[in-house]
């Protein structure tokens, strides 16, 4: 199976969001619910990044899926988002509690 450019720039964006993920914020070690909730995210990313591209792979052999990876890329979109907004939520927790 080939890999396209546009594949591989995927694969190495989603990795890098993978380590990024992995890091643990300094406020998982006070709470282990707020650990847990950001597991959590970090799962729906993972599960919306995979989703996505399997809508894409179906489009691309199917006309009629085409629209679906487009809804997936925007579900995918939002939960990133709400990840970065917990992400930054948590840093504010940090920051005022100082």
């Amino acid at each position: 199976m080939k890999i396209t450019k546009r594949q591989l720039r995927r694969i190495i964006k989603e990795e890098k969001q993978k380590l990024l993920a992995e890091q643990d914020h300094e406020m998982y070690a006070s709470d282990d619910e707020l650990r847990e909730l950001g597991d959590v995210l970090a799962e729906l990313v993972a599960v919306s990044t995979q989703a996505e591209a399997l809508m894409n792979d179906m489009g691309y052999r199917y006309g009629e899926l085409v629209a679906l990876g487009t809804n997936a890329r925007t579900i995918q979109k939002s939960i990133k988002e709400l990840r970065a907004k917990y992400a930054s939520k948590l840093d504010d927790i940090v920051r005022f509690s100082k």
